[in-house]
């Protein structure tokens, strides 16, 4: 219920804003007789209107301008903008023999339309923004400037002329003395010597001049952070890798050491004779390939293990619990249970893992080859782009040909 009342209530808003707008668009279609223009000062507006000809109505964009100045009103625009331009002109200056701080050239006057252009006999001291650059002063040197203010409204214009006097600074704060330091050293360098006498005193105070530190060990600290940052990571990118490795080539390995217990022990060899026998043809062929399988490794481990007084039923257990696997976990509790329990149909349980484990193998073995497909496709793809490119670079030669 409350839902509908929120509907009821947004459409009837709806509809009361837009009746009150239709209404007040059918008051504005009241026939003009004229058309205020902008107040002096307010600047030219555009307003959209409708005329009817020939009984169609149009839409026409016109642009009102604003109320032009009288000419009493110009000269008195002017004339109030020239004797306020002293003030903003001098800004926190004391008068125009002494200036010494930033000083005030707008282009327009402030709350008016006179536009003002600045113009000066020398750009070397003043900056068109108004900053005085009176370091390159010398203490009390002083130079005079000529300043004139051309003033314009409504095509009338009016001039501006000051004499100004830029004076050196009194209080400069450290970054002034830099800057004056700086223009010391780039007059020094006009004179045609080999070296440059670098100032030992400077407005009164000592001065003294170092080399630059040099910043090229924090470089090269921030480098060896790198360095080191990417040497763990490659550490551990490696170790998930051989990790990621170890277990796929246990996953390849398991179906051939259960296919081999299970033959062994079906021939009625015991389990640790077994277990001997799959190391020893593991060793004679390790000179042969020279890539460790963790498998066997493991099985000679726990060989050596057996020989050295460790039970053997623990043996077992604590292969499966290295290995870190379930299949091989499943194989040592298997194979400790029957030494404990004395299980009869253990050569059949052989078999059974045995065929499940090469089942287990042909999945891994296609899931591998999927892997492979998908690492191809961008060499394949690259491959595939630079055929195109040679098939049509002739093609496309002789068309601008």
């Amino acid at each position: 219920m409350k839902y509908k009342k929120k509907l009821y209530l947004i459409a009837l808003t709806g509809g009361i804003l837009s009746l009150a707008c239709f209404l007040y668009g059918l008051n504005s279609r009241e026939e003009l007789q004229y058309l205020e223009r902008p107040e002096r000062g307010a600047g030219d507006q555009k307003t959209e209107l409708a005329v009817e000809l020939e009984g169609k109505r149009h839409r026409l964009s016109v642009t009102l301008k604003e109320v032009p100045y009288e000419e009493s009103e110009l000269a008195l625009e002017l004339e109030e903008a020239v004797s306020g331009l002293d003030n903003l002109f001098l800004q926190e200056n004391s008068d125009f023999e002494h200036i010494i701080q930033k000083v005030s050239m707008p282009s327009v006057y402030p709350d008016s339309q006179v536009v003002i252009q600045w113009y000066l006999d020398s750009w070397d001291y003043v900056d068109p923004d108004g900053t005085v650059k009176n370091e390159l002063l010398q203490e009390e040197e002083t130079v005079s400037v000529k300043v004139q203010a051309v003033l314009s409204l409504g095509g009338e214009s009016l001039a501006w002329n000051r004499q100004i006097r830029i004076c050196p600074v009194e209080s400069p704060d450290t970054e002034q003395k830099l800057r004056m330091l700086e223009y010391r050293l780039l007059e020094a360098q006009e004179e045609k010597t080999e070296r440059i006498e670098l100032p030992i005193r400077f407005l009164g105070e000592s001065v003294s001049w170092y080399q630059s530190a040099d910043d090229r060990w924090m470089w090269m600290l921030m480098l060896t952070a790198v360095a080191l940052a990417v040497t763990v990571v490659s550490r551990r990118k490696d170790a998930e890798e051989a990790r990621k490795k170890r277990i796929r080539g246990m996953q390849l390995d398991y179906p051939e050491i259960v296919s081999r217990l299970s033959l062994y022990m079906g021939a009625g060899i015991s389990t640790r004779k077994a277990w001997e026998r799959i190391v020893e043809n593991y060793e004679k062929g390790e000179k042969e390939d020279e890539e460790r399988h963790a498998a066997y490794e493991e099985m000679r481990i726990t060989l050596h293990e057996m020989q050295s007084g460790v039970a053997e039923t623990l043996a077992y257990e604590q292969f499966g619990t290295r290995c870190r696997m379930p299949a091989y976990l499943k194989l040592g509790t298997l194979l400790s249970q029957n030494l404990r329990k004395g299980t009869r149909n253990l050569a059949e349980l052989l078999k059974e893992e045995s065929r499940e484990a090469f089942e287990d193998r042909k999945a891994l073995a296609k899931r591998m080859g999927e892997e492979c497909e998908s690492r191809l496709l961008l060499p394949m793809i690259m491959m595939l782009l630079t055929i195109l490119i040679i098939i049509m670079f002739p093609a496309v030669i002789s068309f601008q040909m």
